[in-house]
């Protein structure tokens, strides 16, 4: 079973293409988006959502956007024609809700949020906690419908810390094939669900020993079984040669 989880080397703003994200019917609405990867607890971050081909599914329906980030200092709605010009409108709260309208004749939307991120209710270890920075739903006839969800992991330091030697415990794992290692990681794991990094740190570190002490154990024995191979191989040639010298002493005896 495979742990590894890399969250190193992971840019904050890093730009990401989202596909569109679905919780029931999914329109054809093109999604890009600049939210972080992840992101610690108590940051303040900025995410922009552009949309695009925002007719292809209906001409005049209505724009809905939630997020669970915290302390939100609003959101900035902005409607970009073909020839550049922009219409931006400011919603002070955690949603807003925006028509969009063919008469507009929109080439994309973009839409601003920023707040900082919320505290982990639930930690997980793979995969890794997350929490819903943006939603964007399109109203249309009564029915609701999901453009994206962009989802970011959410850490505090304490839980990066744990991560990190999480990661190296299951590299270690999984590179010594150990079961008691194997078990260290399992005890490791549900103590980070469980918020506990103490022990998962503890936990991971004796998974890392058990592994290394397997390791260890695996090519001592590899150098014993070359050692009475080689003994093997001598014993033959030693017998070859004194049995091959025993037949010309016979042949000699006969002459």
């Amino acid at each position: 079973m495979s742990w590894i989880r890399s969250s190193k080397g992971i840019t904050l703003l890093a730009v990401l293409a989202l596909s569109v994200a679905a919780a029931g019917t999914v329109t054809a609405v093109s999604v890009t988006s600049d939210a972080p990867a992840e992101a610690q607890v108590g940051e303040t971050v900025s995410i922009t959502t552009s949309l695009s081909d925002v007719y292809e599914d209906a001409e005049n329906w209505q724009l809905n956007g939630e997020t669970a980030l915290e302390d939100v200092s609003g959101w900035e709605v902005t409607k970009v024609t073909p020839s550049g010009e922009t219409n931006t409108t400011q919603f002070e709260n955690a949603s807003f809700d925006v028509p969009v309208q063919s008469s507009e004749n929109i080439d994309h939307i973009n839409v601003t949020v920023t707040g900082t991120v919320p505290s982990v209710e639930q930690y997980s270890y793979d995969p890794p906690q997350t929490f819903d920075a943006v939603t964007l739903t399109r109203l249309n006839d009564n029915q609701a419908t999901d453009i994206t969800t962009i989802d970011v992991h959410h850490y505090t330091s304490d839980s990066q810390a744990s991560r990190d030697v999480l990661d190296e415990a299951a590299t270690a794992v999984n590179d010594s094939d150990s079961e008691d290692a194997q078990s260290e990681l399992d005890n490791a794991i549900a103590s980070f669900n469980d918020g506990s990094f103490g022990p998962a740190e503890s936990n991971a570190q004796d998974a890392i020993d058990a592994a290394e002490s397997a390791e260890s154990s695996q090519q001592t024995m590899q150098l014993v079984l070359y050692g009475v191979g080689a003994i093997v191989v001598i014993a033959l040639i030693g017998g070859g040669i004194y049995y091959y010298k025993s037949q010309q002493d016979d042949y000699d005896k006969l002459r």
